[in-house]
């Protein structure tokens, strides 16, 4: 062996030394080309390994600052375990990007502590986020609860008010003639205590049905019911003010019709709707109820040609905080409860209700149920 031979395998043992102090850019460049296949072999190979380090040390350390997109050394067994690691790594990145845009819905994999720590911040965003949509809901019902107290209040202080004054002011003036012996306005005072009457008691029913609803104390039964006899029952109810009205009301069915609902529940919208009719048509108008199939259900419609309701108004027509109400054509008062009253019963029979009105020509009210 030369001394040149000698020369290389001291610098070669140099070298791995410094690989095993974990030196990094180790200088190659004194190692020098040996006349023995065997040194030559084991110089090729502790240079490969040589490269391999530093090509490791280059990628571990890209990793340890966060570049993650950093490509890793082809054909480098040394990096293998690093490679899973730096997938490992991308995808709980993304996770946490995930997190921080709202998707409480992840579970972090990525094994020991540091995971086990971030689905339990997972976890706590999730009771936080429950816990923030829970006040929400109960604020809203908070706030609709003070609404409905609200109009409740405003209910009782004017609209029942009016009748029961009317009631008494006729009251007193009949007294007063049957007192004095006059009896030529009699029949007409009994007349206006009975409308007076009629609209007292059907904005009582009205109320005491909605606070059933705002309560949940009202039960829902639905079955076949047959459609024209609660239509009859309805007409019978708002037939006095209509015939004081000279308004006709009309209902002809080709068919007795028999739909699901509830009896009670839909007797109280056909007599609200109808009402409503007749209150905003005028003396010598019209009132039509209707029905026709549609699929597997029965439209009902209840149209009048009175005054119509204007577009931007209409919005307005079942907003408890705000009800849209106006005297109607004999300057008869409303609360607007019974629109919404309807509203609310058609939408726990699985129902809606839809409106379609021209200023001048007229309103139509219509909703469907499913045929029994």
């Amino acid at each position: 062996m030369t001394a040149d031979d000698r020369q290389i395998i001291t610098n070669l043992n140099e070298v791995v030394k410094q690989l095993l102090d974990g030196r990094k850019n180790i200088d190659t460049t004194t190692i020098g080309e040996s006349t023995i296949p065997e040194v030559q072999e084991l110089r090729a190979t502790i240079l490969t390994f040589i490269g391999q380090h530093n090509q490791s040390y280059d990628f571990i350390m890209d990793m340890a600052k966060g570049k993650l997109d950093t490509l890793a050394p082809p054909l480098n067994s040394f990096v293998s375990p690093f490679k899973q690691l730096q997938a490992d790594l991308k995808h709980m990145t993304w996770q946490i990007h995930q997190i921080s845009e709202g998707d409480l819905e992840q579970k972090v994999s990525f094994s020991g502590d540091f995971s086990e720590s971030i689905n339990k911040m997972i976890e706590t965003l999730r009771e936080k986020q429950r816990i923030s949509e829970l006040n929400e809901k109960l604020l809203a019902e908070l706030m609709e609860l003070n609404v409905s107290k609200d109009k409740l209040f405003s209910i009782i202080a004017h609209d029942l008010k009016n009748p029961f004054s009317g009631l008494i002011n006729l009251s007193d003036m009949v007294l007063s003639d049957v007192r004095a012996g006059r009896f030529d306005d009699v029949e007409e005072c009994a007349v206006l205590l009975k409308t007076f009457s009629l609209q007292g008691y059907k904005l009582l029913i009205n109320l005491l049905d909605w606070a059933k609803v705002q309560s949940n104390t009202i039960l829902i039964n639905l079955e076949p019911v047959q459609l024209n006899e609660l239509v009859e029952l309805s007409k019978a109810l708002v037939e006095p003010v209509a015939i004081l009205k000279n308004i006709t009301i009309e209902s002809n069915f080709q068919e007795k019709e028999y739909i699901v609902a509830d009896s009670n529940m839909l007797q109280t919208v056909l007599r609200n709707l109808l009402s409503n009719a007749v209150k905003f048509t005028k003396a010598g108008g019209r009132v039509a109820v209707s029905a026709e199939r549609v699929g597997d259900k029965l439209k009902i419609s209840v149209q009048d040609n009175g005054v119509g309701i204007r577009p931007d108004n209409l919005k307005l027509l079942f907003r408890l905080e705000s009800p849209f109400s106006t005297n109607g054509t004999e300057n008869e008062f409303g609360s607007g409860l019974g629109l919404i009253l309807s509203r609310d019963f058609l939408k726990k029979m699985n129902s809606e209700i839809a409106i379609e009105s021209q200023v001048g020509i007229g309103s139509t009210f219509s909703f469907l149920l499913p045929l029994a």
